[in-house]
């Protein structure tokens, strides 16, 4: 009998007809086009989140019904492994970083206070350096037979992503932000355990580009760089100023930093890296849901979804999400 292989990732190719995803979503319609500068990342480092939050205030479900939680057990609710957010009918959207090491049929979605079994993960095959730019997608089973909701978050579309030295982020600064997710409280992040309690929470935050550039360079004077998006729950002034805000924090994989536009939460990022020392909070780095990697995954993602089982075998999806 030929050994059973088991499906984890889909390395998504660039394929033909790569500005559908783009119309359906009613994206900007300018053409993404590539600025050949590039931010110098040579002396930045990413470093994993430790997924805790400090003074961050409990919120519900109910609040945030598109919320959810990756748990690495078909049968339990542990080990909590990150936070995700429902975009679509049956897709999740979390930190690449933290399905990278997972197994799909070990995987379950807790959503809306039920449990789904993943079916496939999509990651970039154009990875970016140590994945601070990196969405990873969760496409979970459905019974089609089931009636069912699927609460959503919005995509933020306002912004066209024209360069990778993130000049067009500046564009986005202005909103009022917030980040939601699963974190433990403060004082328990090195003590890993699989019974943690992992809390959804939210934070307002600020989101700029001088912040982790000034920030971290000035906590380690030996790197420079990080001059990627990141969020803090001060300004930079603040910071300077040693505020009492700037002693809150929420760093959770794959937490959900939402904008809130004309009077709408909508889907901004997610959380992907983030620095810690013992006596300060620092910025938390998320990666912005507008890259061509993020757009090109998400039609990968639908197609697998949108399979009916009768042009390939379940858990084989490489050449569906290859093809036009």
């Amino acid at each position: 009998m030929l050994p059973v292989l088991v499906f984890t990732f889909i390395h998504l190719q660039m394929a033909a007809g790569s500005t559908d995803i783009l119309e359906s979503l009613n994206f900007i319609s300018n053409p993404i086009m590539r600025n050949a500068k590039k931010p110098d990342l040579t002396f930045t480092f990413f470093p994993d989140l430790l997924n805790y939050q400090a003074n961050a205030v409990p919120v519900t479900e109910a609040q945030h019904p598109w919320i959810a939680r990756v748990v690495h057990s078909r049968t339990a609710d542990v080990p909590h492994m990150c936070t995700a957010a429902c975009i679509a009918e049956a897709i999740f959207i979390t930190s690449s970083r933290c399905i990278h090491y997972l197994k799909v049929n070990h995987t379950t979605i807790i959503y809306m206070s039920k449990r789904f079994d993943a079916l496939a993960f999509v990651i970039p095959s154009k990875p970016t350096k140590q994945a601070f730019d990196d969405i990873g997608f969760i496409v979970v089973e459905d019974d089609k037979s089931v009636k069912r909701d699927w609460p959503v978050i919005q995509l933020i579309d306002s912004v066209n992503r024209t360069d990778e030295s993130f000049a067009w982020f500046s564009e986005l600064v202005s909103y009022k932000y917030k980040v939601v997710g699963y974190a433990m409280e403060k004082g328990y992040e090195h003590i890993p355990s699989q019974t943690d309690q992992f809390n959804l929470t939210e934070l307002n935050v600020v989101v700029s580009m001088e912040l982790c550039p000034k920030i971290l360079k000035f906590i380690n004077k030996r790197r420079s760089g990080f001059a990627v998006p990141c969020y803090h729950s001060c300004t930079l002034q603040e910071h300077e100023k040693n505020n009492d805000r700037c002693y809150n924090y929420h760093g959770v994989e794959g937490g959900a930093v939402i904008a809130n536009v004309m009077g709408y939460n909508k889907l901004m990022g997610v959380a992907t890296w983030g620095p810690y020392v013992p006596n300060y909070e620092l910025p938390v780095g998320f990666a912005v849901v507008n890259s061509e990697n993020f757009f090109e995954d998400f039609r990968c993602a639908t197609k697998i979804r949108d399979d009916n089982g009768l042009l390939i075998t379940k858990g084989y999806y490489q050449t569906l999400c290859n093809s036009g």
